[in-house]
C-alpha cells in the first residue's frame, strides 16, 4: 500500500520509468515492421527483376530526402529523377525512390553532389514504367554482369551434381584412365576448390572399355591428382555408360 501511496503522489516517476521503456518497446516492434518491410521490398525486387527491363540512365536528378536505422542497419532514401535509355525502346524520364546504404555525402540545394549526369542501371515494368528500381552505377555494370553469369552457372554445376549423388552411391565401380580435363571457370573461393569437367575411358569388371564424363568439384591442391593420364575410380549407370562421376571415398586412397 505504501508503494501504490507513493507512484501516486509522485507521479513524475511512474512518467520518468515508462517514458524510456515505451521508446525501447516502440523500437522494437517499429524496427521488426520495418524489417518485414525490408523482406517485402527485396521480394518485390526480385520478381520485378524476372519480368523487368534492365537499362541504362542518366541521373536528372538526385535528392537525399530521408534516412532511418532498423535494428542498426543505417539507410537513406534518395529521390532520383533519371532519363532512361532502353535498348530498342524509346528513351523517357521516370522518377522513382530507392533506399540504400547510409553514406557520406554532400547535398547544394537539396541535390547530392556528384549524383547528377551520372550514369546507372536500373530495372523497371515495361507495363508501368513508374515500377523501377537502383541496380548499379554504370563502372560496376561489367563486373556485376560477369559475378551473376558466375551465379547461373554455380547453380546450374550444382544441381547437376545433386542430380549425381545417386549414381556415386549406386553406380557400378569401374577403374578409369582420364582423357582430358576442362576448366569450367567456375571457382569457389570459400570451398578452394573448381568446377572441372573429366573425360574417361572407363575400364568395367566386365565387359570392353569406354568412353564417358562427367563434371566434378575439386579441390584446388587436388588439381594434380586428377590430370590427364591419372588413373582413378569412378561410378556409372549401365543404362547410361556415357556419364560417370568420381567415385570420392575410393579416390582417397591415390596419392
Amino acid at each position: 500500500m505504501e508503494i501504490v501511496r507513493f507512484l501516486l503522489e509522485n507521479t513524475w516517476v511512474v512518467g520518468f520509468c515508462l517514458v524510456p521503456l515505451i521508446t525501447v518497446i516502440g523500437w522494437l516492434i517499429w524496427g521488426k515492421l520495418d524489417d518485414k518491410q525490408i523482406e517485402k521490398r527485396d521480394a518485390y525486387n526480385e520478381v520485378l527483376r524476372g519480368r523487368g527491363i534492365t537499362a541504362p540512365a542518366v541521373v536528372v536528378s538526385a535528392r537525399h530526402t530521408v534516412s532511418r536505422s532498423p535494428n542498426g542497419r543505417k539507410e537513406m532514401r534518395i529521390d532520383y529523377e533519371v532519363d532512361v535509355q532502353p535498348e530498342g525502346r524509346v528513351p523517357f524520364r521516370q522518377s522513382f525512390q530507392h533506399w540504400t546504404a547510409q553514406r557520406n555525402y554532400a547535398t547544394v540545394l537539396g541535390q547530392l553532389v556528384g549524383e547528377a549526369g551520372r550514369k546507372i542501371w536500373v530495372t523497371y515494368d515495361p507495363n508501368d514504367p513508374s515500377q523501377m528500381i537502383f541496380e548499379h552505377y554504370d563502372e560496376e555494370h561489367s563486373k556485376i554482369i560477369e559475378q551473376r553469369d558466375l551465379d547461373i552457372r554455380r547453380r546450374e554445376f550444382n544441381k547437376q551434381n545433386e542430380g549425381s549423388n545417386e549414381l556415386k552411391k549406386n553406380g557400378l565401380q569401374a577403374e578409369a584412365v582420364i582423357t582430358r580435363v576442362d576448366d569450367l571457370d567456375l571457382p569457389y573461393p570459400l570451398k578452394q576448390s573448381r568446377g572441372m569437367r573429366l573425360y574417361f575411358d572407363v575400364i568395367p569388371q566386365n565387359g570392353e572399355p569406354f568412353r564417358s564424363e562427367g563434371d566434378a568439384l575439386i579441390a584446388e591442391i587436388a588439381l594434380e591428382k586428377y590430370s590427364a593420364g591419372t588413373k582413378v575410380f569412378v561410378r556409372y549407370d549401365p543404362q547410361n555408360p556415357e556419364r560417370a562421376v568420381l567415385d570420392t571415398e575410393r579416390n582417397k586412397s591415390l596419392s
